[in-house]
């Protein structure tokens, strides 16, 4: 199966203020295309459960936290902020 995924327009944002603050933002980019990626195909096996229907979920320099609709295939991605080591 694969899933609609979209991004919440603060989600996007909050992605561009971690690349714009990176030493290297062409990492922020790839781990938004691998999280963008594996959200379509594989959404229930990243990260980690929270409340039902809601993950969270750290690639590399970014996290995000993101919520499955079953039903209609589609995941949304609701925040998105620097994933610390």
């Amino acid at each position: 199966m694969t899933y609609t995924v979209s991004w919440r327009q603060s989600a996007i944002q909050e992605a561009a203020a971690v690349e714009a603050a990176a030493d290297d933002p062409a990492r922020v980019r790839e781990a938004a295309a691998r999280i963008d990626f594996m959200l379509r195909r594989y959404p229930r096996d990243m990260g980690e459960s929270r409340e039902p229907g809601f993950r969270i979920w750290y690639e590399d320099v970014l996290g995000v936290y993101y919520r499955i609709d079953e039903t209609n295939l589609r995941v949304e991605v609701l925040y998105a902020g620097p994933s610390r080591r």
